[in-house]
């Protein structure tokens, strides 16, 4: 494990999954849909059909969003986006009463890292299986990723 560890630290390719799972000791759980799951892990790997992602690698013309707010990045699909925020309230009512994510001042706290990779030492190990099937909501919202 040590050794796996030091491995993963020193790599140089990987570091948006490794800033999102910095721990080789983190299981990550997967959703039960293998739809959800493929896009799961596109999004984690940070190589999704996002425009952002799409954009880099040379398929999409641009890498803004069809909303216009923004570039289509993984945090902003699952966040900002004002074409699937219907999509995903109910997901985040969800979620913040899962991971209770508040700040000092009330407001909650809803990151891409919770999201995607819910390592922490207040949410349980059946609450992260709750939170990736959470996400199925997100397919809702017919994207293909």
């Amino acid at each position: 494990m040590k050794s796996w560890q030091r491995f993963w630290g020193n790599e140089q390719s990987g570091r948006y999954s490794y800033n999102l799972i910095p721990s080789v000791k983190n299981k990550v759980l997967f959703p039960c849909n293998r739809d959800t799951e493929i896009s799961y892990c596109r999004l984690l790997l940070h190589n999704s059909m996002l425009k952002d992602d799409s954009y880099r690698s040379g398929i999409s013309l641009t890498p803004e969003c069809d909303c216009g707010i923004s570039r289509e990045t993984s945090e902003h699909y699952l966040i900002y986006c004002n074409i699937h925020k219907k999509d995903r309230d109910e997901l985040f009512e969800q979620v913040r009463e899962i991971a209770a994510c508040k700040k000092n001042n009330g407001s909650e706290i809803l990151s891409e890292q919770l999201l995607l990779a819910p390592f922490s030492d207040h949410i349980s190990k059946s609450n992260n299986r709750i939170i990736k099937d959470l996400f199925r909501c997100v397919s809702t919202t017919k994207r293909s990723l």
